[in-house]
């Protein structure tokens, strides 16, 4: 037996159906011969780029193992069960994407934590994570100008010396 993981991209807009796409996706494999192993992962993610009018998704990553090529009767097999699987995925118009990979030498398979920061809305927080509406720092503040008083007089007479009225 060879194990495989099959990861496939379903787009958020079909979320609603995404118990039925997954059990499409396992009849697909089951058809063929494969049989699924317990760890499952399921996470929705913002995609890089577009992909079918679509900007968010949810990855679904699984194992199966599949009969060797050797272990099969080669008289009545005529095509092999992962070009079945593989073509009948391309053709599905649930699955966005897809990739099946021998998973000998892979990790093992588990989710990965992840925190989504959350989006801000209009232009003026732009300027606000660029640090331009910082605010300003108070001025230092020396012992001699705390507890002095000026009077009125005094600050008038210190504003006709620099000015020179």
């Amino acid at each position: 037996m060879v194990e495989y993981e099959l990861f496939y991209l379903v787009g958020e807009t079909k979320e609603a159906e995404l118990p039925r796409i997954k059990e499409v996706v396992a009849k697909i494999v089951t058809d063929e011969g494969g049989v699924f192993l317990a760890p499952e992962t399921e996470e929705k993610r913002k995609l890089a780029y577009m992909v079918k009018k679509e900007t968010r998704g949810i990855y679904i990553a699984r194992r199966f193992t599949l009969p060797d090529h050797d272990e099969q009767d080669q008289e009545t097999v005529e095509v092999h069960p992962m070009n079945k699987i593989n073509r009948a995925l391309m053709l599905s118009k649930d699955v966005l994407r897809f990739l099946i990979l021998r998973a000998d030498e892979l990790p093992e398979l588990k989710a990965i934590p992840r925190v989504e920061k959350p989006k801000t809305e209009g232009k003026n927080n732009r300027y606000e994570r660029r640090g331009a509406m910082r605010a300003m720092p108070e001025a230092p503040v020396t012992k001699d100008e705390g507890n002095k008083a000026v009077s009125s007089e005094q600050i008038d007479q210190q504003l006709k010396t620099k000015l020179d009225i």
